[in-house]
């Protein structure tokens, strides 16, 4: 292999590098990711990218390396977006925020697959990421709740889709001239729109609350302006409105049961035990 490669801290599931010389970053996928999955997902972002959404151009070619999927992406220049900087963190991202998660949820109604490779969510199978088994018994039942809640919407084009999964400032880059571009897809899944707007205001309030003052106002802030940025490009339906509650508390119980199984649970630092309790 001539690449050199340097890798990127962060991420949980995959080893990311960025190829000196060359512009481009490489992917590692996680073991439990196909070729199928991923070829998927490169077919959204390339469908995205041609509609015009600032995506990172993804290639084609996925190679296999140690049996895991590799694969290429455009380099994007810039740098995530900083919860402290009031340059970046500003009601004018917050809007644009909105309108690029609701022109991905209105482009997802165009998009078309003959066979899914994704997680799917479904009535039969609505613990589609398989959280359920990573919970004590008290936490089992708070989630079985919340599940059964959503069990009474009806799945349609305008509640429903291709998302993005984990959309939120730790996969924006604010590049030259403000040029906003989203990273990551790679937990993309057919889900609820709800979810998408859920993670989003859960990381943004969560970060915010933790380096910010003016909390008592932040939500109303940043929500308001988050979706008018969304109307300008998709419906939000009543539904969607309904289900974010739903989905907010499932965020936080993803979240733990993540926290648990990646963080030393001997060694916690402080900032982990105190995420942990709260």
């Amino acid at each position: 292999m001539d690449e050199i490669r340097i890798k990127f801290n962060g991420g949980f599931h995959n080893d990311v590098f960025y190829i000196k010389g060359k512009n481009k970053v490489v992917r590692i996928s996680d073991y439990k990711k196909t070729k199928e999955m991923v070829l998927q997902e490169i077919d959204w972002m390339s469908f995205l990218y041609g509609k015009g959404v600032a995506v990172p151009k993804p290639e084609m070619t996925l190679v296999s390396e140690e049996d895991r999927v590799r694969t290429y992406f455009e380099f994007i220049k810039g740098e995530q977006v900083d919860v402290t900087n009031v340059t970046q963190w500003n009601v004018k991202t917050f809007e644009h925020l909105g309108r690029i998660l609701g022109r991905m949820h209105s482009l997802s109604k165009e998009f078309e697959t003959e066979v899914i490779n994704r997680p799917k969510w479904t009535v039969g199978n609505p613990d589609v990421f398989g959280i359920r088994k990573n919970l004590s018994q008290q936490k089992r039942e708070s989630y079985d709740k919340l599940m059964q809640s959503l069990l009474s919407y009806d799945i349609t084009p305008d509640t429903f889709g291709l998302i993005h999964n984990d959309f939120h400032q730790g996969n924006i880059i604010i590049g030259e001239e403000e040029r906003i571009t989203t990273i990551d897809f790679d937990e993309c899944s057919f889900n609820w729109f709800a979810q998408d707007i859920a993670v989003v205001f859960y990381h943004a309030y969560w970060q915010h609350s933790s380096f910010n003052n003016n909390i008592d106002t932040f939500s109303q802030t940043f929500m308001s302006h988050f979706f008018t940025g969304y109307r300008t490009e998709n419906q939000l339906h009543r539904d969607t409105m309904k289900q974010i509650p739903t989905f907010l508390k499932l965020r936080e119980i993803f979240l733990y049961q993540l926290f648990i199984q990646k963080w030393d649970m001997d060694k916690l630092e402080e900032w982990q035990k105190y995420n942990l309790e709260n």
